[in-house]
């Protein structure tokens, strides 16, 4: 199991957790996701390096496993994996 039921970013409200989301994969920016500012629910968020090791967030999880999660996680949508090709990832065929 990848965190045993527990929420991977079990923040206290909504800016907490997506700090903890941030610390983890770093804040995004124009750099990152261009035109990320135009979208109509943006809000500005402090930048946050990322200084989260995915270890800390799933420290049980095997390499296959933290790498579809990293895919899954990705913040630009054009970027992160899709469910189908999610479904074939080696994690499920190899697991």
């Amino acid at each position: 199991m990848a965190n045993a039921g527990r929420p991977l970013f079990p923040g206290s409200d909504v800016d907490d957790q997506l700090k903890r989301i941030f610390k983890l994969l770093g804040t995004p920016t124009e750099e990152t996701w261009p035109e990320i500012t135009q979208l109509p629910d943006y809000k500005p968020f402090p930048p946050y390096p990322p200084n989260t090791s995915w270890n800390q967030v799933v420290p049980r999880l095997n390499l296959k496993g933290r790498d579809l999660l990293q895919k899954l996680l990705i913040c630009r949508p054009n970027l992160r994996i899709s469910a189908e090709k999610a479904m074939g990832h080696s994690y499920f065929i190899d697991s």
